[in-house]
């Protein structure tokens, strides 16, 4: 299996999930892997082990396997497909992907808001005429 880690990648900025019994680093995500993900992430907002079904656990393994090839190239999406990852190893490493691409926190929750990605706040109130 092809679980190398791209030595080329700054891990001191990755994170570390836990999948199949294995850890997996995640590093921040190029834009090309960010538009990988792109269409699949509204499909995962307030995703949890009690609300997955077949027609979001796709996009999450999906998501998932772009996540971790910045940091692991050489993973291919069948051997990533073979591993036996559990659902709840799956829903926990998604608030990681997110946040390595720039998205929102999870909340206290457990939840992801909004599961896409967020524009910086410049601390600057917001009113109805600006």
């Amino acid at each position: 299996m092809s679980l190398d880690l791209d030595e080329s990648i700054d891990l001191a900025a990755a994170r570390t999930v836990r999948l199949a019994g294995r850890d997996f680093h995640v590093a921040p995500l190029s834009l090309r892997q960010i538009l990988s993900i792109a269409d699949y992430v509204p499909k995962l907002s307030g995703i949890g082990t009690d609300t997955i079904s077949g027609e979001r656990l796709s996009p999450l393994a999906e998501v998932l396997w772009h996540g971790l090839r910045r940091a692991h190239p050489r993973l291919t999406r069948d051997e990533f497909f073979d591993l036996p990852i559990t659902v709840a190893e799956l829903v926990a490493a998604l608030p990681t992907v997110i946040e390595q691409a720039g998205g929102r926190k999870v909340d206290a929750a457990g939840e992801l808001p909004a599961a896409s990605a967020s524009t910086p706040s410049t601390g600057a109130r917001s009113s109805p005429t600006s």
